[in-house]
């Protein structure tokens, strides 16, 4: 609570979405209905005091940037759909145009493109590279978490992540936490 959190390459803005979410307090599945609601001893009224509690998220903030557009727009509506529009400064910035914003420092937590779409990762390589260099210079004292499914591309930021963990299954691929 309180941690500023940053994605360069937010694309859709859910890592944002989803830190904002939980630093108010909103609970996943708010929105839709479950069995149990049926139940002959379900209490709608206490249930949807849970469903109203939110923790003060006044001293979040969390920062989106991505160099399309059409990303800043579909994040911002997807901010505004989850209800933390309010919580998230989106902007339409390449990675490597990024500024520290003012306050402490957080975390920058990104899923930068890995290849899957491009078919060739071995074009990415200057992108991590570029991605490191700002995040070194601008960004001291930040963790950074970045999500990809390969080694070589969290290698070359140039960054010091810890050694990588299990291989995550998402979409088809396997990907690791850096």
């Amino acid at each position: 609570p309180g941690e500023p959190v940053l994605d360069p390459m937010c694309g859709s803005g859910t890592f944002l979405i989803e830190a904002a979410e939980i630093a108010a307090g909103l609970l996943p599945g708010r929105s839709r209905d479950f069995a149990f609601m049926q139940l002959a001893i379900f209490d709608a009224a206490r249930f949807g005091m849970l469903r109203m509690m939110r923790k003060d998220a006044q001293q979040a903030r969390f920062f989106g940037s991505d160099r399309d557009a059409g990303a800043i727009r579909m994040a911002t509506a997807n901010a505004t759909r989850a209800g933390v529009a309010d919580q998230i400064t989106f902007q339409n910035l390449s990675a490597t145009d990024i500024q520290r914003p003012d306050g402490p420092p957080g975390l920058i937590m990104c899923n930068p493109p890995y290849g899957g779409r491009i078919g060739n990762a071995k074009l990415l390589y200057g992108l991590y590279a570029a991605l490191g260099e700002t995040l070194r210079d601008r960004f001291t004292g930040w963790r950074v978490g970045l999500v990809t499914s390969e080694a070589g591309l969290a290698k070359a930021t140039g960054l010091p992540f810890h050694p990588k963990g299990p291989a995550i299954p998402h979409g088809g691929l396997k990907v690791w936490l850096f």
